[in-house]
């Protein structure tokens, strides 16, 4: 059984936070979470995730879904190829799900 994943706003409880994203009617809004042992599982290499372990925090848009959870989406990593522009990949994104009690659905992961 894996261990639950607890959304822990930087300022306030998640039921403000929530409440908040709720508010923006299924747009983006900047929410800040703590950074935990937890958060980011097994992802190391990535500059977006050491600059948030050194802050103590993740800023990141947060927008609610058809089903009352709280979607993660933040570009980790462009991919701009060669000063030519050969070589090119999709940048990545780091995702995650968040139900309304605060508990992960979906941990954070880059695809």
């Amino acid at each position: 059984m894996e261990a639950l994943i607890i959304a822990i706003p930087r300022h306030g409880s998640w039921e403000e936070v929530y409440e908040r994203v709720k508010k923006g009617y299924g747009k983006p809004v900047w929410i800040e979470l703590k950074v935990t042992p937890e958060l980011f599982g097994n992802m190391y290499n990535y500059d977006l995730v050491w600059e948030a372990k050194k802050r103590k925090f993740l800023s990141i848009p947060a927008r609610l879904t058809e089903r009352g959870n709280v979607y993660l989406e933040l570009c980790v990593q462009q991919n701009y190829g060669d000063e030519d522009g050969f070589g090119v990949e999709p940048d990545d994104y780091m995702t995650g799900e968040i139900g309304p009690d605060g508990i992960f659905v979906k941990p954070l992961h880059v695809d």
